[in-house]
């Protein structure tokens, strides 16, 4: 495992209040009820603090599963 997907998971984990092992890349926002709104921006805030990046409103509202979140993290960490 890289330091990016501990860092990641680690982030999500605490958010979403659930065990590493039980974050996989089709983890959805609609099928799982603690990735709320509000915890949805606490992911948003962190992953933009720990990688020091920014994500677009666009970007934010477009994030709907781990896929989508590394996918789009991997893009703003390569420019």
């Amino acid at each position: 495992m890289t330091d990016f997907d501990d860092k990641l998971l680690d982030i999500l984990s605490k958010a979403l209040l659930i065990e590493r092992e039980e974050i996989k890349d089709d983890l959805k926002r609609k099928d799982f009820e603690p990735w709320d709104s509000m915890a949805h921006l606490v992911i948003v805030s962190e992953i933009e603090n720990e990688f020091e990046i920014f994500f677009e409103d666009e970007e934010v509202v477009d994030i709907w599963s781990v896929e989508d979140i590394k996918n789009l993290l991997k893009q703003k960490l390569a420019s």
